[in-house]
């Protein structure tokens, strides 16, 4: 129980600190990415008056020297101007005008890869003497790639770090929130358990008084029967407590059902016909169940137990022990005795309990159904195939 807890407390702190990792690198390389591309962009702007220069020195027949045409980042701008149809360009122009032409444009300006190198491009009208002149602009931004590259590794780096720092501070967190569910848990179970040692003498004691006094053999037996069903809820409180902490101190296996069910029945069965009852019943054979001998014998002597103490006089109780391949089913069906009172609800509250953990232990469920007349107990768990 606590260890899934544990698990679960730092799940949640491990995912909630991997997920601000993750929004906090994302929304800085996002605005990493967004302040380059917007230097980039008003570079290629700036650069429209020295376009403008190149594109009237072509014009005219005049030498231009491409170095003249720079961003602020040192790498050379290119540019296709169209002046009626006749298409205007530097020498060695690393793209070519068809690739440049074909672009989808946003705002004027759109970022393209030829022969595995990146380029910016601005989609302009610059005006030369009389005349206005479709231009593009671009240059080569494999610099800014280069920088977000490195940016986002580094990010990756110091947040796989920052994560591995942030898991072992979790995990230590999430003990230390532990530890004080884990201590009261413990202080409650240590109560329970001297409890009910401490209840367990004074009936004792009270049991060995009656064989010292004068009391007559009739009253002494009811008192002695008392003692006995007070010790017995007793036991089961402190198992059902047990059974609660989420400790299980033996593994399961695949446990032969039937027969265990049957020496059970017949134990029981005994008891009832001593004062005119009777158990009758059978159990499939060959049907296994994943638990402990001793568990699935408390679960069904508990239940035939209920038949014990709430059947109603000269009535034949049933019970049957089925499976489909699938699942187990344990159904016990008694008459309900018309003067149970008060002390049925309460036995029934331990006793029952303790069946519905044990069902919850082997995957399973228990449903009650009652009527007027009668009381019926169903136990299904999943079933398992024979080891042969």
């Amino acid at each position: 129980m606590f260890r899934r807890m544990y698990v679960t407390i730092a799940a949640l702190l491990i995912f909630s600190t991997g997920v601000l990792l993750a929004v906090l690198g994302g929304a800085v390389y996002r605005e990493l990415s967004t302040e380059l591309s917007k230097d980039g962009e008003n570079d290629l702007q700036a650069q429209t008056a020295s376009v403008q220069d190149a594109v009237s020195s072509l014009l005219h027949g005049q030498h231009f020297d491409p170095s003249d045409v720079r961003d602020a980042r040192g790498q050379n701008v290119y540019f296709y101007a169209l002046d009626q149809g006749q298409v205007i360009a530097l020498k060695r122009t690393p793209v070519p005008f068809e690739v440049i032409r074909t672009l989808d444009y946003e705002n004027h300006f759109a970022t393209l890869e030829y022969k595995e190198r990146p380029y910016r491009v601005y989609d302009t009208t610059i005006q030369v003497g009389k005349q206005r002149v479709h231009t593009y602009l671009f240059s080569l931004i494999a610099q800014e790639k280069s920088m977000l590259w490195h940016a986002r590794h580094l990010m990756w780096t110091v947040g796989g770090v920052g994560f591995v720092v942030a898991l072992v501070g979790n995990l230590f967190l999430a003990r230390r929130l532990m530890r004080p569910t884990v201590q009261a848990w413990s202080a409650y179970q240590e109560t329970v358990l001297e409890l009910s040692h401490e209840l367990q003498t004074p009936l004792a004691t009270v049991g060995a008084m009656l064989s010292n006094r004068g009391v007559d053999s009739q009253t002494a037996t009811d008192i002695r029967r008392e003692l006995d069903r007070a010790s017995t809820m007793v036991s089961d409180m402190l198992f059902l407590s047990r059974l609660r902490s989420g400790v299980f101190l033996q593994p399961t296996e695949p446990v032969a059902v039937s027969d265990i069910t049957e020496e059970v029945a017949q134990r029981y069965r005994a008891l009832l016909q001593l004062d005119g009852r009777d158990l009758d019943g059978r159990a499939e054979p060959g049907l296994f169940v994943e638990t402990t001998p001793p568990g699935w014998e408390r679960l069904v002597s508990t239940v035939f137990k209920n038949v014990i103490d709430h059947a109603a006089p000269h009535t034949t109780s049933t019970w049957q022990l089925t499976g489909d391949g699938r699942r187990v089913s344990f159904v016990v069906e008694n008459f309900r005795s018309g003067h149970d009172g008060e002390r049925r609800t309460a036995e029934r509250g331990v006793g029952l309990q303790i069946v519905a953990r044990l069902a919850e232990r082997m995957r399973g469920s228990m449903e009650i159904e009652e009527s007027q007349e009668k009381f019926r107990i169903r136990v299904e768990v999943p079933s398992l195939r024979p080891l042969w």
